[in-house]
């Protein structure tokens, strides 16, 4: 990942944290919870574009690889199959799963986070996709935030060698505000 993008990537994670920890100390912790959500899986999905993106330079990529990992579609022109410049979004949880099967020869429904990633799935998207009212908990958001960062972590184990550079702060924010 680029040093620019990656800073980024790990800020947003860093906001996340800081948000549920204003809301731990709040007598109006919604706002704070909602935040928290948001950014934690604006983290995610950041940190998983950065290594997509690193992924599809190597030199053992396929094509269906590269589409994949870049979020593009596959056409076939004059008999041969390319990349597309249209977008195709994956799921994220089907993007995990691929870089986790490809990378780690992984199922990544075996990792303990993923049942608490799945439920965190589906908090954000009722979030942000509001049918009802969306009642969040300290101590879901607790766990939600804490799957997203040992899948990173575990991504960056399977894909580079070694651990997400933040892993070690668990929930703990760097940031002050």
């Amino acid at each position: 990942m680029a040093n620019e993008s990656d800073a980024f990537s790990i800020t947003l994670l860093d906001e996340a944290k800081r948000f549920l920890e204003k809301a731990n100390d709040s007598e109006e912790p919604d706002p704070f919870l909602h935040a928290a959500l948001v950014l934690a899986f604006s983290a995610l999905e950041s940190h998983l574009n950065g290594v997509a993106e690193e992924l599809a330079l190597r030199q053992d990529v396929t094509l269906l690889d590269q589409a994949v990992l870049t979020e593009r579609g596959l056409k076939l022109k004059a008999g041969r199959w390319e990349l597309s410049p249209d977008s195709r979004f994956y799921r994220l949880e089907d993007r995990l799963a691929y870089i986790f099967r490809r990378y780690a020869d992984a199922d990544v429904t075996g990792y303990t986070w993923w049942s608490d990633l799945r439920a965190a799935v589906n908090a954000r998207n009722a979030l942000v996709h509001p049918r009802d009212a969306v009642s969040l908990s300290l101590s879901e958001l607790e766990r939600f935030i804490s799957a997203i960062i040992d899948a990173l972590n575990d991504v960056y184990t399977a894909v580079f060698g070694r651990g997400h550079p933040a892993y070690g702060r668990g929930l703990q924010s760097t940031l002050s505000f």
